[in-house]
Formats: structure tokens, sequence, C-alpha cells
């Protein structure tokens, strides 16, 4: 290994991950150590607690899910140094303690800080997922809303697009300062967070400097009208060098980063803060307005005031000013007026013209005020979602603080804002040797444990050479600016003159300028610039600019904007607050405050934060000042570490205690170890007797125990082995309880379904077939539920039958009655109800026979067979319509008889009144008169009135069958027979009535057929093609006569049934031949229709078995052209979710007890959710590798927030590489995740994904026609088919290798590197879709 020449002068020693540990401890054995660990990409090192950070500058493996995991769920005491342990050490300690935390990120730009900050945010926010739970099946509303982990990290988007820049020093340097402070619930939870920011350099919006760029926002809304001629125009949008804010600067984008791409990032992420298309439509603007407020030009000019004429200035280009004016809806008269002039006065306005470098400055702070404005009322906004939290009051809760804070800076010019920051670092670090240094000696010394002192470079003087009042440096900027006729130059006597004698104020050397003076601070000496300090400093917006915004047409956002402004930084103490405290200054006037005071004042409230909170320190260093992966610059290296002073605390915590506890908590802490001991000390002794407590590790001072590290370690790995055998002892006990109470419940389940069964009830059957379903596999597998199952289809099938007969008795309908009989003897079904319809239905078959009798002799009119029928009847006692008929026609013939016999005697006696009489008698009676009446004109008389009679019944009758009124009908058919009436009519009645009557049988029938074939179907029996037969023959027996509503109604039922019977029955014979024939794909299809006609018979499920031995057989890669492969391949057999080694949807949800119902529905389809177990049916372990797999294709789709998408996509695709049983899993994973996804974004991002993959490793020979049909699916998708085509060429390639090469293949082949995956997410290197292209236009 080729070592730096400063680290080759260190001896050399075993590499620690620890420092403390090292043998040989000096600054030079540190960077050796440093520098080996770093050139093995082991960019992390521990100094005791402390964490040191190298920036490797590339992107490294290191916090992929299976990492994060190692930390999570061991812990970090067996773990190497990262910064997922100071996260997790910090989230135990809040748990155990119940103290808030704080996590101080500290470094010069570049050193890595704000990647740092992410990775801690990233980390909690999966232990607050992990500490939640399952919270239940969301609603509606919270589907479509982010959860609060996802809020925290969405925020940084937006804060890095607002507050960032790229520097000379770093691509991404935060020109802001954060305090992220997490509220967490006693059981781990997040409730809610708020974001504190710090002194934005609003500067940089008008004076970037050279090789740096602005905020990313500008460059970002500019790339975005590049590729949007809408917005272009819209806010008249061109180049960055087309902008003046732009173009001071000849850098105007970044290496890898796409500023469209991180354009949409940002506006996905504030749509999740609820900031709508329209606001930020005017966020745009007035971006827009700030670009074209910059490119305003001045000249000179002369203007006439009241009293004389003053030079004063002019706008050069009026039309980009009205520009300017559109875009923030102000008259440009009155920002014309403003930009040229200031007011003064209070009664009367006296308005002085601006020089042109004056109007340059006007202009310049009306941008940096709106922008400043814009930054403070996102912030507000994301502040006001995040502390909304779960509910209830977030003052309860405990917080972990993350403070990412800028780094120290020199640069070749530093103002004011550099003074802020390197302040900001200064009093960090005093923070930082106060808890390493000062309070740890005072501590030694206070608990009479000898310790050598070890010397520091203490920085409290420097502080207080910038900080105290009234002489600090901000004190007296302070006092100048509201000094009347102050100036710089006035600013800088007064420094040299109060701090006179001071080490860390002197006067710059002539070369470094005389305008500037010289700070000591505890990085480095830095010369500071005065000129335009106090103007920074006043950070004041004149009062001419805020009544220009108060004419702005824009009446909603502008006004909010300006007041956000005004409002202040987020974390910072406002303006009010300060007033009451402020000096007099000026005319008897309360001063405000400057800008220099505001942020002493926050970094106060943020110090008095930190020294509440159990610290936990990162330190970021930078390996080298040119940005580039891998190189180790030791004089770089050596300076951080001798500034931060990380030799001195390496020094004391190896030869100190830097772990300390009072010793009433040491025994609440560690008594479960020997919970016999009845004190501390006790308690002490007998660990140290135990060898617990190792020699030279402790030291028992007068109220604490201090501890070395390796010995906090052992006490905490001893304690949580006791722990965990407590816990596996409640675990026992517990799972003994849960499984007893379960058999108990199970044992109660089946003995209430024998009950069932016993008893013979449905209700109580159908209950317990219910209940069974909670048991495991459904309790298929005991006898009970099988034997219930029967029971239920039996006794429904008994209940049909009986309302069949129930039915058919009540209408007295034979066949119906026939129906019903022979259904309950189908189904064996014998009752007194069955006996009883048998008995009627022999009366009603009697009855048929006499009504046929007494039918026929009405119709012949011979005497001997109306007495037989009429024996008949009287014999059983009918005494129905055709009896009666039958007996009234008898009656007639024999009343005529004896009617013509009196006639004929009469005739004889020669009685002429006995003939009248007798006539007279006949006529009463109807009868017809004998040939040789006398009375001609009597008997003519007697024809009319004969006439008339008939008229009158036949009118009846016929009104009677055209009402249709069956009973009217038959009265008035009745009174005519009486009277012997002959038309067409009463044959017309007769039809009528027999067509009633038979389309009542008809239709009887054809309900007693269709409630058979129902019974039939819903039972496991089936259904015959003469059941079928029999409804249609019916129907054709119908399909003449008309029908009433409820009729139709019936007949159309019918109907359907009879077509669902049809469609079962072609679906069962369909079945019976592919199970014959071992057809897979019509089986499958066949087996759908089954499930969803509800067929219930066995064949269904000889054919689900037939379909999974098919499967089980696996597939048999055919050979031939590729085309002839899809072919098989689109068979529906080779869906990927029937892959025969999946596991059930029951299997897949195992585990999951909120939600499972969902899980389950999802298995096969896109869900945001991490899928609870493997895919594919893999061992324990192996499945827990693949739930990983899966976070990682979730974070580089996009559903889960990561950091470093890429390195998740090489993560996984890693674990394929190395592992082949996991490679059939991730195809199946991608597969689901595509599958239904309506994202567009996550569902490339997928494709991409399986396009790297199948480069990279091919699936099992049992998964390769499974996959191609996934695939071949999409060939001729409108937005994949070109993945998709890219696909199938790959998986071509890889059929035509045997199985020997096609492993070498993939053993020689390189996982794709992070930078390779992030250039393919950014569209620079597109290898699926130009491939494609190419070999489109080949074809």
């Amino acid at each position: 290994m080729s070592l730096s020449k400063l680290s080759s002068q260190a001896p050399e020693q075993a590499l620690v991950e620890n420092m403390v540990k090292m043998r040989h401890l000096d600054e030079y054995s540190i960077l050796r150590n440093l520098e080996c660990r770093f050139t093995e990409d082991e960019i992390y090192t521990y100094v005791g607690t402390v964490l040191i950070a190298i920036n490797p500058f590339r992107m490294l493996p290191l916090y992929t899910p299976d990492i994060l995991d190692r930390y999570s769920e061991s812990g970090t005491l067996a773990q190497p140094p990262h910064v997922f342990a100071v996260a997790d050490r910090a989230f135990r300690a809040l748990l155990e303690t119940w103290k808030d935390q704080s996590i101080i990120v500290s470094g010069e730009s570049g050193a890595g800080k704000t990647e740092s900050t992410k990775l801690l945010l990233e980390y909690l926010m999966e232990m607050s997922r992990r500490s939640g739970g399952d919270k239940g099946a969301p609603t509606e509303s919270e589907e479509s809303e982010e959860s609060l982990e996802e809020l925290c990290l969405y925020a940084q988007t937006i804060l890095e697009a607002f507050g960032n820049a790229k520097t000379i020093r770093n691509d991404n340097s935060s020109r802001f300062g954060k305090w992220f402070e997490v509220y967490f619930s006693r059981g781990g939870h997040i409730q809610g967070a708020v974001i504190n920011t710090y002194l934005l350099e609003k500067s940089r919006v008008v004076t970037p400097e050279e090789g740096e760029r602005n905020f990313h926002i500008f460059y970002e809304l500019l790339a975005h009208a590049a590729t949007n001629a809408e917005i272009a125009k819209l806010y008249s949008l061109g180049s960055p060098s087309s902008f003046h804010y732009l173009a001071q600067s000849s850098v105007s984008s970044i290496n890898g980063v796409s500023d469209a791409q991180e354009f949409v990032k940002l506006t996905d992420a504030l749509t999740v803060f609820q900031i709508s298309k329209e606001d930020q439509a005017n966020i745009w603007r007035i971006i827009a307005a700030i670009l074209h407020l910059g490119n305003i030009t001045f000249k000179v000019t002369s203007v006439q005031t009241a009293s004389s004429t003053q030079d004063g200035s002019l706008i050069e280009n009026p039309d980009v000013a009205k520009q300017a004016a559109s875009l923030l809806k102000i008259p440009y008269e009155m920002l014309e007026k403003a930009l040229l002039f200031h007011s003064y006065g209070s009664r009367s306005l006296i308005y002085i013209p601006y020089k042109p470098q004056e109007a340059q400055d006007a202009r310049d702070a009306l941008s940096k005020a709106l922008y400043a404005g814009i930054f403070n009322f996102l912030g507000q906004r994301i502040n006001m979602c995040l502390s909304k939290g779960r509910g209830g009051s977030l003052s309860s809760h405990k917080t972990i603080g993350v403070l990412d804070i800028f780094g120290f800076e020199i640069l070749q010019t530093n103002s004011f804002e550099q003074l802020c920051i390197n302040f900001c670092n200064e009093r960090l670090q005093s923070h930082f040797n106060e808890e390493c240094f000062r309070i740890e000696q005072e501590e030694y010394r206070a608990e009479g444990v000898q310790v050598e002192d070890i010397p520091y470079k203490n920085n409290q003087p420097c502080v207080d050479l910038l900080e105290q009042r009234p002489t600090g440096i901000f004190a007296m900027i302070e006092e100048e600016i509201n000094t009347p006729g102050g100036s710089e130059k006035n600013l800088l006597s007064k420094m040299f003159q109060q701090h006179k004698g001071s080490e860390y104020l002197a006067r710059p050397t002539a070369k470094e300028g005389l305008d500037c003076f010289k700070i000591d601070h505890y990085a480095g000496n830095v010369v500071y610039k005065s000129e335009g300090l106090m103007d920074k400093s006043r950070d004041a917006l004149h009062a001419d600019f805020e009544a220009v915004m108060k004419t702005s047409a824009d009446e909603e956002y502008l006004p909010v904007i300006n007041q956000a402004r005004i409002d202040g930084p987020l974390g910072g103490v406002k303006v009010d607050e300060f007033k009451a405290t402020a000096k007099p200054g000026g005319k008897g006037k309360k001063a405000q405050p400057t800008l220099g005071t505001q942020f002493c004042l926050q970094l106060n409230s943020l110090m008095k934060k930190l020294n509440s909170t159990k610290p936990h320190f990162i330190k970021c260093l930078k390996p080298n000042m040119q940005k580039q992966g891998g190189l180790f610059v030791a004089e770089e290296i050596l300076c951080q570490l001798q500034y931060t002073g990380i030799v001195g605390l390496c020094k004391i915590r190896q030869i100190g205690y830097p772990e300390r506890m009072p010793l009433e908590e040491f025994y609440l802490r560690y008594c479960p170890l020997c919970y016999t001991e009845p004190d501390a000390e006790s308690l002490i002794m007998k660990l140290a007797e135990l060898n617990v407590l190792k020699d030279g590790l402790w030291c028992l001072g007068h109220t604490k125990l201090l501890m070395k590290h390796e010995q906090s370690n052992v006490l905490s790995e001893a304690l949580e082995a006791v722990r965990l055998k407590a816990c596996i002892l409640v675990q026992k006990y517990c799972r003994g309880w849960y499984w007893r109470r379960w058999l108990k419940r199970m044992v109660g389940i089946r003995r209430f379904v024998k009950d069932a069964i016993a008893k013979r009830d449905e209700k109580l059957l159908a209950e317990g077939l219910e209940k069974m379903d909670d048991l495991p596999s459904h309790g298929e597998h005991l006898p009970e539920k099988a034997a219930a199952k029967q029971l239920l289809t039996r006794l429904r099938e008994e209940k049909e039958a009986a309302a069949m007969l129930q039915s058919a008795i009540t209408a007295r309908d034979m066949k119906q009655l026939e129906a019903a009989i022979s259904l309950s003897k189908t189904i064996k079904y014998e009752t007194d109800l069955v006996k009883k319809a048998r008995e009627l239905l022999t009366q009603l078959e009697l009855e048929a026979e006499v009504y046929a009798l007494c039918k026929e002799a009405v119709a012949s009119k011979e005497r001997s067979k109306l007495v037989e029928a009429l024996e008949a009847a009287n014999k059983h006692g009918y005494d129905f319509a055709e009896v009666r008929q039958a007996r009234g026609l008898l009656a007639r013939m024999d009343q005529e008889a004896d009617l013509l016999k009196k006639y004929e005697q009469s005739l004889a006696a020669k009685d002429l009144k006995s003939v009248d009489e007798v006539l007279a008698k006949m006529t009463d009676i109807g009868m017809e008169l004998p040939p040789n009446a006398k009375e001609t004109l009597a008997n003519l008389e007697k024809q009319v009135a004969r006439k008339s009679l008939e008229g009158a019944l036949e009118s009846d009758l016929e009104k009677a069958v055209a009402s249709r009124d069956v009973a009217k009908v038959e009265a008035c058919l009745q009174k005519a027979v009486e009277e012997g009436l002959k038309a067409p009519c009463v044959d017309a009645a007769k039809t009528f009535l027999h067509n009633v009557k038979k389309k009542k049988e008809d239709l009887g029938a054809l309900m007693a057929v269709i409630k058979t074939l129902e019974v039939k179907m819903a039972g496991t029996g089936g259904i015959v093609i003469a059941d079928l037969e029999a409804g249609q023959k019916c129907l054709k027996q119908l399909a003449s006569y008309q029908f009433t509503q409820d009729e139709s109604a019936q007949v159309n039922g019918a109907q359907q049934t009879l077509r669902k019977g049809m469609a079962v029955h072609q679906c069962v014979e369909s079945m019976h031949k592919a199970i014959s024939s071992r057809d897979y794909n019509l089986l499958s299809t066949t087996y759908e229709t089954a499930v969803k006609l509800e067929i219930q018979q066995d064949i269904v499920e000889k054919a689900q078995q037939t379909m999974k031995e098919i499967e089980a057989e696996g597939p048999q890669l055919p050979t031939g052209t590729m085309a002839q492969i899809l072919e098989i391949a689109r068979n529906t057999r080779w869906r990927f979710d029937k892959y025969g080694r999946l596991r059930t949807r029951e299997q897949f949800a195992k585990g999951k007890y909120m939600n499972r119902k969902k899980t389950m529905e999802t298995m096969f389809s896109f869900s945001k959710e991490v899928i609870p177990n493997s895919m594919i049916d893999l061992p324990s372990q192996t499945s827990k590798v693949a739930v990983n797999i899966n976070k990682c294709l979730l974070a580089f789709c996009g559903v889960r927030r990561s950091t470093y998408p890429a390195a998740s996509a090489q993560a996984l695709m890693d674990k394929g590489k190395a592992i082949g049983s996991l490679r059939d899993e991730i195809f199946v994973q991608v597969c689901k995740h595509l599958t239904d996804n309506t994202e567009s974004k996550t569902a490339e991002r997928g494709w991409m994904l399986l396009c790297m993959c199948i480069d990279l490793f091919s699936p099992s020979v049992e998964f390769e026609l499974y996959l191609l049909n996934f695939v071949a699916k999409y060939e001729n998708h409108e937005e994949w088919k070109e993945y998709a085509r890219y696909c199938l060429r790959r998986l071509e390639e890889e059929l035509d290798m045997d199985e020997e090469a096609l492993a070498d293949s993939v053993h020689q082949k390189q996982v794709p590197s992070i930078d390779y995956i992030t250039q393919v997410v950014g569209g620079e290197a597109s290898p699926f879709l130009s491939e494609v292209r190419n070999q489109n236009r080949k074809l």
C-alpha cells in the first residue's frame, strides 16, 4: 500500500476502528490509520463515540437495507463505525433515558455534512416506521397522503433546491444552517418535526462568485423552461447566460446532475407539502421576476429637483423593467420610481435620486428580499405540515435534533456572510471543547479521579471577541450602523482601538488589504473585507419598496411572501421579541436589531437547546480540494485534525473514562445483572467479582461510576443478554398462553360444529363454517369441516325441495307436484310433506279422471255417459264446475223428455189448454217446440224473445272474453251453457278458459324445472342436458302466450337460469375434456369460468389439482425460433403469478396482522408497501434477504425515499449475481412492481431495473417461459415497448446458450457501478432504448 509522506512517518501498527485503542497515539499515527482505512473504502472511524467521516467524493455501497438492518437489529456494539450507528445510538438513548438527544454534524464546506444529515434522517425515519408497526387500513384520504416519515425526507429536497448552491469547494453546499428537530413518541414513532433555518446567504442571489453557481432553483427552473416552451414564453426565460445574476459566473451546470430532473423532484416534493400548482406557478413567477430584475441596467442622467439639478439614474432597458414589473404585478411607474429615487420625511416626502450604483444596490436589495420571502414562506409551509404530526401536543414528546450547519469557510473574498458562518463554527467548536474536554476534566477532579489533563485549544476568547456585548465585533457593527455618519472606516478604527493587543484580532498586511481585518479562528486566520459589511448587516429594505409591494395586483401571494420575509428566519428570535431589549439609538427611537445581532440571538437559542440535550458528534473531513474520488491529501486531513481537536480527543478518550453514570442511575439500569444486591456500591463490587467490570476499565468516584467505552460496551452486552433471556422467558409464557388460548378456541369451534351437525341446524352450520375460516388452512384438514359442508349442502337441498313441495301443494298443480316429488326422490328426501304431496297428486289425478268423464259426457249429451260420470263424481263427493254442468245437462234432458211426453199426451188427448201450458213451459225453459204447434204467431213471438235472450248472452260473453276476466268469463259461459246458447262466442270463451288453464299449468311446470335446476347447480351432483332440454321445451310451449308483468318476470328469470345452466354444463364438459387431455390453457380458462359461475362440483377441485400437477412438472423449454418460443410463452399457463414455486397468498401475508387482506390482494400487483415475506417459497434467512431486496427495488424506483437510489439498485443486482436462488425472486418482484402500476415514473425505473438485471443474470430454466410471457405482453405497449423488446433480445441471446456457457457469462459480468446506474436514470446512458432503436432501423 502506497502511503503519503506524512502517514509514512508513523510507526506501523494494526488498523483500528476506534482510534482510542491505538498503541501509538500521535497526529501521524491517527493520519496513517485514517488513510489506510480510506484506501479500503472504510470512510468511517471512531474516536470513542465521536464519528470521523471522510467524504469519499463518490458513491459507495454502504447504505443498503442490509446494512441498515445490521444496526437496527443488533445495535452498534458489534458493528463497524457508520453514520447509521450514530443515529441508532441517539435513537436508543432517547428511548432508554427518555431525554432529548442531539447529533451535531460539523466540518468545513464540502466535507459531506449535508449527505450525512440525509442519512441520519433516513435511518431515523426507518426506525420510526418499524416502531410504528401496522396502523390499520388507511382511509381513502390517507392513501393519497405521504407518511410523516416521507415528509421529513421530502423537506430536504425543497430546502436543497432553494438553499443550496455549487461552490468552489462543494457541488451541493448548504448556504444556510438548519436544525432539524424530530419529535418521537415513547414507543419510538415520529409524531412531528420542526426545521429551524439560520442565515440564508442572500447575497449569492445577486453576486455569485466566479467558479460557483447561484442557488439551484434558478438553474432548475431554466432547465425546465428549456423543455417547456409554454413556461419559457410565459416567464420570458432563456439560458443562464442571458441573466446577469447567473452570468457573473461562467459555471452553470454540475457534473452528473440533471437540473431538469431535479426540477421534477422539486415539484413532486412541493405537491406533497400541499403547495398547489397555482402556488407553485406564483413561486416560479417571482423567481423569474428576480432574474429579470437583475438584468435592469442604469445610466447617469441629470435630474431636476425642487431646488437644484442633481446627478441621478435612468433605466437603460425599460422593456426588461416592464417585464419584471409585469411578473410582480406591480405598476411599472411605481417600480421605476422606487428604483431611481428614495424618499425621506414623515409628513411630506422628499425624493432624492439614486446614482447608478445606488440604483443597482436598491435593485439588488429588492431581489434579495423577494428571495428571502420565498425561502421563509416555503420553510413555514414545511413546518406547518411537519408540526401537525399525528395528533396531540408535540411538547409532550422528546426530540432528536440534527444540526447541519454551514462549514467553516476561507474564501478569496470574505465578507459578512463568512464572518457569521465562521462565528457559528467557533461556537460549535467551543461546545465540542466544553463537552469533550473542559467538562470532562472538571468532572474527574470533582469525582476524585486522577486523570492527566490533556491540553486543548480553548477558542472561547475568539467567541467573546465576536459576540460579547458591548465590545464584541457584532455589537460594534450594530452600534456603528445606528450612529449617524457611521462608516466601515470608522468601524475598523474602533475595532482595532478597542481590541488593541488582542491575539485574535490583527491588522492585515498591505498585500491583504488595508480595508480589512484579520481574525485568528480555531481553523486558521481569515481576512475579512470591511466594504459592504454594514450594509449586509443592516439588511433593510427601503420603505419605498414596501410601499411598492402594497400596490401589487397580486393581493394574495406577494403579501404572504413579504410577510414571511419580515417574520425572519424560521428558527430565529423575531424582531418583536428583541425590541424590548434593544438599545436606544438615533433620535430617541428604538433601534432595529441588525442581521448580525439577530444571528447571535438565534445562535444563543440554538446553543441553549444543544446544552439541554445529550450530544452525539460527527466530524466530517474533506480529503482533497479537487473533489476527486479516492484521493487522500494527507496535508489537508492533518490540518483539519489539528484545528478540530481530534488528536486531543483521542488522548483524553484513551486515558480517561468518557462514560460517567450517577450511582443511582447505574443501579437502576444495571441491577438486573445481579438483582439481589441492595445498592449501587454492592452491585459494583459484585460485578467486579464476576469480572463483568474489568480491571483498569472503570473507576468509582464520589457520586458516579466512570468507565471506558470498552467497559460500557461489556456492561451493555451483559445487560442485553439478561434482557434477551428475560424476553425469551416472557415470550415462552406468552406464546404458551397464546397457543393454549388458540387451541381452546379451535376445540371450541370444532365442538360447536359437531353440535351443529348433530342438530342439523343450517344457521349454526353456516356460523360454524365461518368460524373455521379463522383456523389454520381455514380448517380444511379437519373432518368436521367436510362433514359440515356436506350436511349444509344437504340441508339446503332439502330446504329447496320442501319449498317446492309446499309451493306445489298450495298451488294444487299436478306438474309442480310431479317435479317436486321427482326432486325429493332424486335427493332421497322422505318426509310427511312428501307423503302429503303424493296423496294430493293421487287425488288430483282422480279429479282429472272425473273431470274428463264429465267433459266427455257433456260434449256427447248421451244420458248413459252423463249418469256414469255423475255416479263417479257423487261417489267421491266432487262438485266442481264440470260436474255441475253435467248434472244440469242431465236434469235438462229429463225435463225436456217429461215435457215432450206431456205434450204428446196433450196432443193425444187434444187438450189445447194443456198444450198451451206445455208449450208455455217449453218456452219458459227454452225447449224447442214441436213442429206441429198450431199457434204460429205465438211461436214467432217466442222465437223473437229467444233471439233477444241469446243476443244479450252473446254480448255479455264477448265483453267478458275481451276483458280477459277469467271469473266473469266463467260466469257468462255457465249462463250461456245453461241457456243452451249455440254461438261462436261460446267456443271462443271455452278456448280462452282452456288457454288460461294451460298457461298456468305450463308456467308451473317451467318453474318446477327451474327450481330443480337451481338446486342441482347449487349442489355437488351436477346437471345433465335433460334438465336443460326440459326447460327449453317448457319455454317453447309458453312462446305463444301473453303474460302479465309478474309472469313475464318469472319467464325472464327462468331464461337467465337456463342460460347459466347451459354455461355451467358447457364449462363442466370442457373441463372433463381438459382434464383428460391435460390441456393447461383450456384448464385455466374453464377453471376461471367455473370460479365466476360458482360451480361447486367435484370436477372443479379435480381441475385445480390437475393444473397444480402440470405446474409442478416444470416447464420444458421448447426448441425452435424465438417467434415459436414466444408463441408458446404467450399461453396463460405461463403467467408469472402461476409460477409453481410461489407462496400462496396466505403464506405471503403470514405475520401481517393489519391490512392482511389488502396485502393478499396485491401480492401480484403494484403496491407501495414493503412485502412481508419473499414471493417465492424460500428459507427464512433467504426470505429476509428478499424483503431487503424489495426495499432496494422500491427505493430505486422512487416509491420509498432514499438518499442514494442508485446504490440500492446496485445492492439488489449484487445480491442477484451472488445468490442464484434469489434471481427468480428478483424477477418476480419486478413483475409485481410493474403489474397495474399507473405511476409512470416508478414504472419506468422498474423497466430500467429489469433491463439491467436481465443484462447481468438470467432467470432459472423453470422461470424463463414465465418471464417471457410477462415481457411479451408489453412488446407493443405504447409506453414500454422499447424496454420490453430490449429484454426479449437479451433473453433470446440467453436461450441460445447452454447452461454452462450461461453460468460463465454471469460469472464474467460485472455489477454496474453506481455512477453508471445514475447515468442511466438521468438519461445520459440509455443502452436499452438506443439498442432497440438501432435494431428497429436494421429491420
